[in-house]
């Protein structure tokens, strides 16, 4: 983002800013976009009215969408809502979705914007150890080495049927998680520098694959630390567990795909442990089973 900077809570934005700020809803690096986003967010009560304003004139389609939809999920705080809101505007961001299935946590209670704070901050650590000579390949083991080394998120294989590997406020807080949620913990912040890393659904496994086009794809399993996995060590695991083996099988899910996936994680772990209102909160969600 070079040298712009960008106001945080309470600090008062003029008009002429948020105008600026708006336009940049339009960049092409998801940086750039969520960290507006998240400005105009933490001060909507002042960013509200000229947003209204902009969505009218505004003739940049992509920036009316961004920011009809910023004001659509920062108008409420319901997690059925926001799904429905991205259902509608056929938007599954994968930060977004995670942080509204954040929200139908029962048991404690999170605040949409200081999430996204949380979010960015992590991001910004990650990215501070880059630099213009790193390929993308030196990219991708950067971020491995940063989210899952030793002191920071693991794999719970000693507790994983907790809810507490499922709620990405929760990762962030005590830092283990399941297979799907590490990957995306991964892919969220590979978004942010448009890196192509993807999470692909195996069954019964979840695994990130950086896209490398004529180069072809490199695995990563970040239940395992991040460590880097072959073709052939995905073929066995899969035939050690009974499963016939077929390429599609190593291709990439779409981010609604990823997130349902989340949702059914949370249900069964709740219902295997008799814990009902989560239950019912994630049968709120549409689609759901």
């Amino acid at each position: 983002m070079g040298d712009i900077m960008f106001k945080g809570q309470n600090n008062k934005l003029k008009e002429n800013e948020i105008i600026a700020m708006a336009s940049l809803l339009g960049d092409r690096s998801v940086k750039v976009r969520n960290r507006v986003s998240l400005s105009l967010e933490q001060n909507i009560d002042i960013t509200r009215p000229i947003l209204d304003k902009i969505l009218i004139e505004e003739k940049d389609p992509l920036v009316r969408e961004r920011i009809n939809l910023l004001l659509q999920l920062s108008s409420t705080e319901d997690p059925a809502e926001h799904w429905k809101i991205m259902q509608d505007n056929m938007c599954f961001n994968i930060r977004d979705g995670m942080v509204a299935i954040s929200l139908l946590d029962v048991d404690e209670e999170v605040s949409r914007v200081d999430l996204l704070q949380q979010i960015t901050e992590l991001s910004d650590a990650w990215i501070a150890n880059l630099n213009d000579k790193m390929s993308e390949e030196d990219m991708v083991h950067n971020l491995m080495e940063f989210l899952f080394n030793p002191e920071s998120f693991i794999g719970n294989s000693e507790d994983y049927y907790s809810l507490d590997n499922c709620f990405i406020h929760r990762i962030l807080k005590h830092k283990k998680g399941l297979p799907v949620t590490l990957c995306i913990l991964a892919v969220m912040l590979a978004e942010e520098v448009n890196l192509p890393l993807l999470g692909i659904g195996l069954p019964l496994h979840f695994i990130a694959g950086h896209f490398q086009g004529s180069k072809g794809i490199s695995f990563y399993d970040c239940f395992d630390g991040g460590r880097e996995v072959s073709p052939e060590e995905c073929v066995n695991y899969l035939h050690s567990r009974g499963i016939f083996f077929h390429p599609q099988l190593l291709s990439p899910c779409d981010n609604e795909s990823i997130l349902q996936r989340v949702l059914v994680n949370i249900k069964h772990i709740a219902q295997r442990k008799g814990l009902q209102a989560h239950v019912d909160n994630i049968e709120r969600i549409k689609g759901v089973t």
